[in-house]
């Protein structure tokens, strides 16, 4: 949908980056995230990396992408974790 197309109903009508917020917290709003961790077996020091979730929606089907703000800090931290296993 980045193109701005809509992939299901082929609308340009796209709602860019918008931010994904967890009302579930008592009063505090927080952004979504994904975690990789570069070492998840430690203890402690696990190397965690964290990437905000973004959406992409489409204005007339509704159909919503996801994406990490920065996906090569994610995977530098997965291929990290890999050469360690």
């Amino acid at each position: 949908m980045r193109s701005g197309i809509c992939p299901k109903c082929g609308s340009s009508d796209i709602i860019q980056d918008c931010r994904i917020i967890d009302h579930g917290h008592y009063d505090r709003q927080w952004n979504l995230a994904v975690t990789v961790y570069e070492h998840p077996q430690a203890w402690l020091f696990k190397g965690e990396v964290s990437s905000r979730l973004r959406a992409w929606v489409c204005g007339a089907c509704g159909f919503t992408e996801l994406y990490v703000k920065n996906p090569q800090a994610l995977l530098d931290a997965f291929r990290q974790h890999q050469a360690g296993s």
